[in-house]
């Protein structure tokens, strides 16, 4: 507004700030707990938690308890980086008499640790060498350039090499490509990759939020096709190991991906089948979204140009990809063949040969660790062998030749934080196995007991998947299956039944970006607003939660027959 003041006798006018009025205290708090909401849980979480820990002076129960809550609010929050609180046993339980400080620092380096190192390590060889790319191409190639024939390949492709690699790898690998080919068709005038939202965003259109959440769904169900797809299956492992060390080697590799495969394929099919139905119109060609989404001959015939000019720039299969191809695949291979079961593995060999008892001594871990040692050993390519032809100085080779995995560049993109978490979850699970916390719990949820079986697995898988889409994955694992194990050894189940029911819902994030990495990937390369991605991913939650209920409950005895009894390592 005009302002007229008078300075050395002569009138001078300027404009002054309208004043505005004074805040309210439920503005002013409203405020307070959007920008520091994360400090208030920091502080506030820790003093409500003293309940537990009444009458003093307390347990050691009573203190693993208070450190589980703090946790599991600190994880679900994500106040503080989710590494940072997995800290928290190593501070707590030393100094409150509940472990000593060597006892809860060996829970962050066992064989599951390292085994999941070992397997990100083999993983970003594929990366490295982008043998990965080759592969989406050549699939892409194969299936054909109608929607539906490139999200079937994009699906299968996804799946496949997020059985091996991570999650948020796998994903991240379809972003350029799905991009491609969208440009192509926007190009042609078919569809349009941006819509404009009510405030005049550029948002991702219905098309683009198809093809890019397919990508990452795809991603996160592979990751239950083997041991190594995603991080919880190794954590529900660690736990079930942690908390029943005298247990048989019951989650091996060859019986995981006997129960993961099929169970991942049909998966994959249900969560497929909605997004063509729902985005272009399968089962529905009359529909308006079928109009839209179809491609003439002269857009196909584009996009075969634009995926076969993608593809010729790879150039011809490097001897770095197939170094990959036989190191990677060989120690596949080898993990399936450790201890089959169905003939006797190299891992039972040795057994034999040095006459040990224990049948869990050679663990996957060692083949991960040798042949990630492997590949820092052997070339990239075959440089070395110009110093036998060189006639001249000059026709030297005058570097050093690269080995198949690059250290340098593998420490900056290597997550090796994640392994802090999987060991802050393994630190706790330990401690409230041997507190009597377990106990104290179990006693907690014997109300279930009148329940049949089927219903309790189905309110578990329920509860699961709904906790992991608004969480970190691992972070629902640590917390979800140690309390799943003992809910089923108080109403007399198999604990391994109720672990793996936990452990593969614990993965099931689609409807919101915070609960694994590859959803914020897309949803931050391509624009997709978060409401989107819940139309997106409602379908595929349903379809996951009946079909794990199903699949653990009939499938799963099958390849584990001793579910339907309570064995004495579980009443141990």
């Amino acid at each position: 507004m005009l302002k007229c003041v008078t300075f050395n006798n002569s009138p001078t006018i300027f404009f002054s700030k309208k004043e505005e009025p004074p805040l309210a205290v439920k503005d002013r708090f409203k405020i307070l707990l959007a920008v520091h909401y994360r400090g208030i849980i920091c502080i506030i979480v820790p003093l409500l938690a003293l309940v537990v820990l009444l009458p003093f002076p307390p347990e050691p129960h009573q203190w693993t308890a208070y450190c589980l809550i703090i946790m599991a609010i600190f994880w679900l929050s994500e106040c503080i980086p989710l590494p940072v609180t997995s800290f928290l046993p190593i501070i707590i339980f030393p100094l409150t008499g509940v472990a000593s400080t060597t006892d809860v620092c060996m829970a962050y380096v066992n064989d599951s640790v390292f085994m999941f190192l070992g397997s990100l390590i083999l993983a970003y060889s594929v990366e490295q060498s982008g043998l990965h790319k080759r592969l989406a191409y050549c699939a892409i190639r194969a299936i054909g350039y109608s929607h539906l024939k490139l999200l079937s390949a994009m699906c299968i492709v996804t799946t496949f090499v997020s059985m091996w690699i991570t999650n948020t790898a796998a994903t991240t690998m379809m972003v350029p490509i799905n991009f491609a080919v969208l440009k192509v068709f926007e190009d042609q005038k078919l569809i349009r990759i941006y819509e404009t939202n009510s405030v005049g965003e550029q948002v991702a259109s219905d098309i683009t939020t198809c093809y890019f959440c397919t990508a990452t769904f795809s991603a996160t169900i592979g990751g239950i096709g083997t041991l190594v797809g995603t991080a919880t299956n190794l954590v529900f492992k660690g736990l079930f190991v942690t908390q029943y060390p005298n247990a048989p080697e019951l989650l091996s590799f060859p019986k995981f991906s006997a129960f993961g495969v099929p169970y991942m394929i049909l998966l994959d099919i249900f969560m497929l089948l909605y997004m063509c139905v729902v985005y272009i119109g399968v089962l529905r060609p009359k529909s308006e979204v079928a109009k839209k989404s179809k491609i003439s001959p002269e857009g196909m015939k584009a996009a075969k140009m634009a995926v076969n000019a993608d593809y010729a720039r790879l150039g011809k299969i490097t001897f770095w990809e197939y170094m990959v191809i036989i190191l990677f695949g060989g120690a596949m291979v080898a993990f399936f063949c450790r201890s089959p079961q169905l003939f006797p593995g190299w891992g039972d060999l040795i057994n034999d040969y040095f006459e040990l008892k224990d049948e869990k001594f050679v663990r996957d871990s060692a083949l991960a660790a040798l042949v990630a040692f492997m590949m820092f050993l052997l070339p990239s390519n075959l440089s070395f062998f110009k110093n036998c032809k060189a006639k001249f100085y000059e026709d030297l080779p005058k570097t050093r030749v690269p080995s198949v995995l690059n250290w340098k560049k593998l420490i900056t993109e290597l997550p090796y934080s994640f392994t802090f978490l999987l060991g802050g979850g393994f630190a706790l699970s330990d401690a409230a196995r041997k507190t009597g916390l377990n106990q104290k719990i179990g006693e907690f949820l014997q109300e279930l007991k009148i329940l049949p079986n089927i219903i309790i697995l189905l309110i578990l898988i329920i509860f699961v998947v709904l906790i992991t889409n608004i969480a970190s994955n691992v972070a629902v694992c640590n917390v979800l299956a140690p309390i799943s194990m003992q809910l089923a050894k108080e109403i007399g189940q198999n604990p391994l039944w109720y672990v793996i029911a936990s452990g593969f819902s614990s993965s099931y994030c689609f409807m919101f970006p915070v609960g694994t990495p590859g959803n914020l990937v897309v949803q931050s390369a391509a624009k997709i607003p978060t409401t989107k991605m819940i139309k997106a991913g409602l379908g595929p939650t349903l379809s996951t939660i009946i079909i794990t209920w199903l699949f653990v409950y009939f499938y799963a005895p099958i390849i584990w027959p001793e579910l339907h009894s309570m064995p004495e390592w579980a009443k141990s």
